[in-house]
Order: C-alpha cells, then structure tokens, then sequence
C-alpha cells in the first residue's frame, strides 16, 4: 500500500489506481471492501501531498502551484459524481467493477503515456534551444526570462497590481467554495443515511430519491455562479492586457461550463472503481493544457476533498470497516511523503517535468498489470439474483430483482445495505 501510494501521490494520481489491484489481488479482499480501504489510504496520502504542494511556487509566474480557479469550477461537480459511483459501487458485482476498472485504466494508461512521451519531446527540444527557463522554477539563477508577475509592483497599473497581488497567495475563497462543496455532500449523505443508519426518510420512499437528487441543483447553481466570476475576470485581465503565462487554462463563459462537465466520469470513477480523482483529473488537466507540474499539482489538491468525501459516503453506506481504514491511512500518509520527496528530487535534479507524467503512467501501466494478471476470488465478486441480472442488487434490500431497482418511486424497506 506504501509504496503505491507513494508513486500515486508523487505522480498527483493520489496512488488509487495500484491500491485497488493490489487489495483484490493480493489482500484478497473484495471490491466491496477494498475499494472504500483505498480511498482511506488516499485521504492519508492527500494529506502529506498537500503539506508540501502548498509550499510549491509556480514554475512560470508569481503564484502558488496550485491552480486555485480550476479547482474551484472542477472539484464541485467531480464531488457530484462521485455520489453516483458510491451508489454504483453499492449496487453492483464485483465483476461489474473488476471490468470497468481494468477498462478505465487502460484506456487512461494510453493517453497518459502519450502525453509524457509529448512532454519528453517537448523539453527535450526547448533545452537544446536553451529555452529551458520556462520549464524551470520560477525565479531559477539560469532563467533567461520572468514572467512579468516578478516585476516591481510599482510598473505596473493599479488595478493589474492587486490581481498580481491577490494572485500571488493562496486562494481562500476558492477553498471556501470546495469546502461549501463538500459540506452538501456529506450533509444530504447523512439525511439519506445507508446501511450504517436509516435516513430522514425511508430507502426508496419520494423522499429518499429526492436527498440522492437535491445535491445535483445545488452544486451546479453554485459552479454556475464562480464561473460567472471566473470569467468576468478573465475578461477583465484580457482588457486590462495582462500577459498569461504559459499553460494558463482561459475561463471563457464558455470553458466555465463545459470544462466542468468533464469531471462527472472521474467522479464517478472516484466513488465506483477506487481509483483516485486525480488518475483520471491529471490526464484531463493535461489535455486542457495545464503544465505537467500545475495539472499534477492541482489535481493532487482535489484529492484531498475527494477521498475525504467518498471516505465519508462509504462509512454512511456502511461499506467502510474503521480499524482497518485507520490503519491504511497512515500508510498512505508514509507512502505520501516518499512520493512527494522522491519526485521532488527528480524535477530539481533533472530540470525536467516529464517525470512526474511518467510516474503517473507507470502507477496506471502497474494497475492494469495487477488486474489482469492476479487471479480473482469469483466467491467475492459474484452475487447471483434468483431472477434478474447476475449480481445486481437493490440499493435498499438484498437480492431484489433489477426491476423493482428502476421503480425508485416504488421501491420500500429499510436500508439494510448490500450483502457481499
């Protein structure tokens, strides 16, 4: 668990990607299980990754590493989707999840590792073109060029002063948002209780269905407004001429809206398959052009806010065994802290960002060889229905068949949970 946590967290990945296979594979515990014993050991890693990454600048401009703006519109809606993979991973058989993680990783394998090998090339040809100070810290004795955040405030305009000013530190409003974020999670979680509690209202009642729902309207008006925000600064720093340094995502009205959608599936990913929101974020970030080392940086922040709120929904769902996550998190916590030293070393010693991107595609290439080759426990995986879908269970009573699960206004009965 250590150790892929630690290649996971100094990756930005957060390590469930490894964690899940070697917990089926090798603790031999079922996904059920497993996966909820992961996000324990992902919270604790997230912890250490962020007590360095806070202390982390910009490599290009005056600022902090992380990314406070993206985090701020994407972190809210991947909380969204990770009450539906929580619920997914409920219901579910083993083999159902087993699938789904493999095919998700490879597929996330693949584009990662095209992006490290296009990050390679990339610094490769900028250090043989001596342009190797835009990949380099901020402020490095061999930089040739600062970006104009490093310049006396004096030369710049009032009003361009306090956004360098403001920008400079870390963002509490934006931490303020995805702290919001994840108070309506874990609040309506509660109220709908799970398998470790009866809810406000009965499972599969009306009033059930609407606590699951009630999150959706809320989390979206709320991105709605910050867009609103991002964007009209964005455009004010447009007429104001400010000089976006490289790798800087641009929150158009339109980018505010969509960009956040992408984060559904990783959510989703987050909640059902183990695996931690930044394997599936990092890949993202990199593609709306974040640098390797801001996108692993900042998908690392959400983490945080991600396996500490799915924690929280697998222990409601009563899918969450205390002593056993306790244990794990301080594992992760140690295989945090590896990471995070050992890549850190890598970029200083090297002056390349590369690595971090192959870490990550490492750590994806290891889960998926773990998958496919570590023999499962069928017995675990498999629960079989008298009538209806192998394996699929209601998500108020076991061995309920697969209809009576799409007649959500109909369904009745306690929240007893599901049978592994």
């Amino acid at each position: 668990g250590g150790g892929g946590g630690g290649g996971g967290e100094g990756g930005g990945g957060g390590g469930g990607g490894i964690l899940v296979p070697m917990y089926l594979a090798i603790g031999h515990f079922s996904p059920h299980y497993g996966i909820p014993l992961s996000k324990a050991t992902i919270f604790g890693g997230a912890i250490t990754n962020n007590y360095f990454n806070l202390k982390r600048r910009h490599p290009v401009a005056n600022r902090p590493m992380i990314d406070y703006t993206a985090c701020m519109l994407l972190e809210p809606v991947l909380l969204l989707g990770t009450i539906l993979g929580v619920f997914f991973n409920a219901v579910s058989p083993g083999w159902a999840i087993t699938v789904l993680l493999v095919v998700t990783l490879c597929y996330t394998t693949y584009r990662t590792g095209l992006k490290a090998y296009e990050t390679y090339i990339k610094e490769e040809k900028a250090e043989a073109e001596d342009e190797t100070s835009r990949l380099l810290p901020a402020g490095n004795p061999n930089g040739n060029k600062k970006h104009f955040t490093f310049n006396d405030d004096h030369e710049l305009p009032p009003e361009l002063r306090a956004i360098v000013k403001a920008e400079s530190g870390h963002n509490l409003y934006s931490v303020g948002v995805l702290s919001v974020s994840w108070v309506v999670i874990a609040t309506f979680s509660l109220l709908k209780g799970g398998e470790g509690g009866e809810g406000v209202f009965p499972c599969g009642s009306v009033g059930y269905w609407a606590l699951v729902l009630a999150p959706t309207p809320i989390i979206f008006s709320l991105v709605w407004y910050v867009g609103n925000r991002a964007s009209a600064a964005y455009y004010r720093k447009v007429e104001l001429g400010y000089e976006f340094p490289e790798g800087d995502l641009h929150w158009t009205k339109r980018n505010t809206r969509v960009f956040p959608l992408y984060c559904i599936t990783a959510g989703f990913a987050a909640g059902a398959l183990g695996i931690a929101a930044g394997t599936i974020l990092g890949p993202v970030l990199l593609e709306l052009g974040l640098l390797p080392i801001v996108a692993t940086t900042s998908s690392g922040f959400m983490v945080i806010f991600t396996a500490s709120s799915t924690t929280f929904q697998f222990l409601v769902m009563g899918q969450l065994q205390v002593d056993y996550a306790m244990f794990f998190c301080m594992i992760g916590l140690l295989g945090g802290a590896v990471g995070n030293t050992s890549v850190n070393w890598l970029v200083k010693k090297y002056k390349k960002t590369w690595f971090v991107v192959a870490i990550l595609t490492f750590v994806l290439f290891m889960s998926v060889f773990l998958m496919v080759t570590q023999p499962h426990q069928p017995s675990t995986q498999i629960r079989t229905l008298s009538n209806g879908l192998d394996g699929f269970v209601g998500p108020c009573r076991p061995h309920v068949h697969v209809g009576a699960f799409f007649a959500w206004p109909f369904a009745r009965g306690a929240c007893l949970g599901v049978v592994h």
